[in-house]
């Protein structure tokens, strides 16, 4: 007996781990992008994942988790948040615990790859280039160069933010780009982190610091374009002095460690991430402002609702089904469009310069810090 097919376009860390997810499937993941070499066991890399204990949970349920280098995973206990008045607002994990966990993009992705080399009804293409995707009820397909045409039951589109699949299927998108680029970079620092994450909302920006292994921290400065252009044009002595003082000088003197990348914000807001025969999920069916480090983990739970309906689903009812993944659909869209909301219009508030506006921020922060029930369900929505 046969099994059922899905064609997955997208080989990152959620296409892997959907596929990973999909045991009793034949699974095909086409990615265009060649295979990626073995991460280097010396500086960390620049590009990290914030990742939610919901989403540790799910990796470990595929068995991903355990090919991590612990070495290189450095747990988030506290979060600290300071408006630009003067506010702070500060929660922490429950004892023992973690709000979230810092891994190397390229790590996550090996430790996927490792996983599902290990499952031997998935199939890997790197540097296979599609071409063409068809859906429909009855079936789905991918075009490869060179004239390959894989067929599936299901095809699911995890290729990003500009996905190809979500293009040539003929769903539209709506694209808000933000007048802020991201500046991204990884220090060395004089003292102790403490595993804390530190977030600065400022006038010229929001500045998070991200906990590393050892005295190391990963920083995303979210700032108007001029203030990024700014920034990103220091030498590396005045970027050290200038992202010291904006935090205070909280762990004393810093030093860069890295190359520093300047990366252009949006949010893309897809309506339906569903049809006959075919599913988004990932950056291909949504992106959100990076201030809340929630982008990855929105994926991470599409792979797990997706898979979840896919595996339960009734003897009748085929992977294609619209029923099927309309299910995925209603099971995702409350939390995607809440983060949506709430990270576009904290973003919105933050680079509000009306007078009254920076009084109205700090004593919302100044509110939250208040009330121990308020925190306890930032840690909640952190963590899921």
């Amino acid at each position: 007996m046969s099994l059922p097919r899905i064609a997955i376009a997208g080989g990152g860390p959620v296409g892997l781990a959907l596929a990973c997810a999909c045991r009793g499937f034949e699974v095909r993941v086409v990615d265009s992008s060649p295979a990626r070499p073995a991460p280097t066991a010396g500086e960390i890399e620049l590009r990290v994942f914030a990742l939610s204990s919901g989403t540790r949970a799910f990796l470990r349920d595929i068995g991903a988790w355990d090919h991590l280098d612990m070495s290189r995973v450095a747990p988030v206990r506290r979060m600290e948040v300071f408006g630009d008045e003067g506010a702070k607002l500060s929660f922490g994990a429950r004892a023992g615990g973690a709000l979230a966990w810092i891994v190397e993009a390229g790590r996550l992705n090996a430790a996927l790859e490792e996983q599902a080399a290990a499952i031997a009804t998935i199939t890997r293409s790197p540097g296979a280039h599609a071409i063409e995707f068809g859906a429909a009820a009855e079936g789905a397909w991918i075009g490869l160069e060179g004239g390959e045409r894989i067929e599936a039951d299901l095809l699911v589109g995890a290729d990003g933010p500009d996905s190809l699949v979500r293009a040539a299927l003929g769903l539209p998108s709506h694209e808000t780009r933000y007048d802020e680029a991201a500046i991204v970079a990884n220090f060395a620092v004089e003292k102790e982190h403490g595993d804390s994450a530190r977030q600065w909302f400022r006038a010229d920006g929001v500045l998070a610091w991200l906990p590393l292994p050892g005295r190391r921290i990963s920083i995303v400065w979210s700032a108007p374009l001029a203030a990024a252009d700014d920034i990103a044009a220091l030498s590396p002595a005045e970027l050290e002095c200038r992202v010291r003082d904006a935090g205070g000088a909280a762990l004393g003197d810093m030093k860069l460690i890295s190359k520093v990348a300047r990366l252009p914000l949006r949010m893309v807001q897809v309506g339906r991430v569903v049809g006959p025969g075919m599913a988004l999920i990932g950056d291909a069916a949504h992106t959100v402002h990076p201030l809340a480090g929630q982008g990855v983990n929105l994926g991470f739970q599409d792979a797990r609702v997706l898979a979840d309906e896919l595996t339960s689903r009734s003897p009748l009812e085929r992977p294609g089904d619209l029923r099927v993944l309309r299910r995925y659909a209603r099971g995702r869209r409350e939390d995607v469009t809440s983060m949506q909301f709430l990270t576009d219009r904290l973003d919105r508030l933050f680079a509000d310069g009306r007078p009254g506006a920076a009084a109205f921020r700090n004593l919302g922060l100044r509110l939250v810090d208040s009330m121990p029930a308020a925190k306890d369900a930032l840690a909640t929505r952190a963590m899921r």
